[in-house]
């Protein structure tokens, strides 16, 4: 089985503990669009092929459900595919080709674009501000808080470019405004 992106994601989720596959998928929303059409086929791929295996969890008066986690030939894989480069980066963003076409905007409705984004990119960041907080109280200290804690790093530094990429995105929607409203490029 050739692995795609997709995988190696769930792969990398599961490496952090083990997760049903709607923990799966809400887990991911953030940092990839997949649906479930596209996530369960791939975690019943991964368990055949022995990267990940399942747990029956029964459940009253609900179907039972799956937790699936990690196999060592998974932790071995996704090991191997961490070490290997990174593909550049896909950029799809609604707002770039509204921006394009800002033209045909009259200027309040382009402003409550960038105002809809503005709270947007505020709500992300009370979000990551959770995580943060989250991993924070996960960091232990002792014996064994190199290893528990390296697992941790991998999470902490995505949270922060996360954070990092969303303060910029704010900041480039308060510049935005500004050059809205004393903007040379609409006068006429």
């Amino acid at each position: 089985m050739r692995l795609n992106t997709l995988s190696y994601g769930l792969l990398a989720l599961l490496s952090a503990s083990p997760l049903t596959g709607y923990d799966l998928a809400q887990k991911i929303k953030p940092l990839w669009q997949a649906g479930h059409s596209q996530i369960y086929p791939l975690l019943a791929a991964l368990e055949q092929n022995g990267y990940i295996a399942f747990e029956r969890i029964e459940q009253q008066d609900k179907p039972d459900k799956k937790e699936y986690s990690i196999t060592d030939k998974g932790l071995t894989e996704l090991g191997r595919w961490v070490e290997l480069p990174a593909e550049n980066p896909v950029l799809r963003d609604e707002l770039h080709f509204k921006l394009y076409g800002l033209w045909l905007s009259e200027p309040e409705k382009a402003k409550a674009l960038l105002v809809t984004r503005e709270a947007f990119c505020r709500s992300e960041l009370k979000r990551y501000d959770g995580l943060m907080r989250g991993l924070e109280e996960k960091r232990v200290s002792g014996q064994d808080a190199r290893k528990q804690n390296a697992r941790l790093l991998g999470r902490y530094l995505l949270i922060s470019k996360r954070m990092m990429d969303t303060r910029t995105s704010l900041a480039f929607c308060e510049w935005a405004m500004k050059e809205l409203e004393a903007s040379e490029w609409l006068e006429g």
